[in-house]
């Protein structure tokens, strides 16, 4: 199932090297400058990838002093004073909080959530941007500020869910026709993947767009009955689908 993630991903990198067709691009917003759709696939446009950006790192070195706390850091970010840094199949890319739009009236408008929540397990809070596709999730740590996760367009909206004691971060899609697909990341406090799965139904002879028994259910790389899809969506996401 990860190949409708993997397409939005290859998307993203077509464009950002200068490989996807700009006449397929059908709608503007900003990371950074701005998100683009390249056919159905959203794409960050202001996320640099370039040979010069891979040399940059989330701070200079004079900008923040050891013993700093996460939070002076994130006001720093905050400020504009440090970009903070994310990584794409091995490329470095920053993004500045100052560059982001962050006009209320537009749907693709940043902003600060109040959202105190611990998303990579190391029990420190994280800062969480309210955005497109669920904004963004920063992480401070080693006297800078990572991108944890992001949302990745319509067929990777960004949440978290707490399964088992433990915070995971989601992508999901949800809002095309012919099926239901979770991807689940869990992170620890170095930013690393820890463990990894998916959650999915699969519906696409569906009359009426839903699924039934004899859907296709897959958890963890295993098929599972429908039965057994209803019990984990409630036991990791809090849905009831009875």
């Amino acid at each position: 199932m990860k190949k409708y993630r993997l397409i939005t991903i290859l998307g993203l990198i077509l464009y950002l090297t200068g490989c996807a067709d700009k006449a397929e691009v059908q709608e503007e917003t900003s990371l950074g400058a701005s998100f683009e759709h390249v056919e159905s696939i959203e794409a960050v446009d202001a996320i640099e990838m370039s040979d010069e950006t891979k040399e940059l790192g989330s701070t200079d070195e004079n900008s923040i002093s050891e013993g700093e706390s996460n939070d002076e850091i994130y006001d720093k970010f905050l400020a504009g004073e440090i970009s903070a840094v994310g990584y794409f199949e091995g490329s470095k890319y920053e993004v500045w909080f100052n560059e982001l739009p962050q006009d209320p009236e537009e749907w693709d408008s940043y902003s600060v959530s109040d959202e105190k929540i611990d998303l990579d397990n190391d029990g420190e809070t994280e800062l969480i941007l309210n955005g497109p596709y669920g904004g963004m999730y920063l992480d401070a740590r080693d006297g800078g500020v990572y991108v944890l996760a992001q949302g990745e367009g319509t067929a990777g909206e960004l949440s978290y869910t707490v399964y088992e004691g433990r915070t995971y971060i989601t992508h999901r899609d949800v809002s095309h026709g012919g099926r239901q697909i979770y991807w689940f990341d869990l992170y620890d406090g170095t930013g690393a993947v820890v463990d990894s799965f998916e959650l999915s139904a699969e519906y696409w002879d569906s009359d009426d767009d839903s699924y039934d028994e004899n859907s296709d259910f897959t958890y963890r790389g295993e098929k599972i009955t429908m039965d057994e899809y209803e019990k984990l969506m409630k036991e990791i996401l809090g849905v009831d689908n009875d």
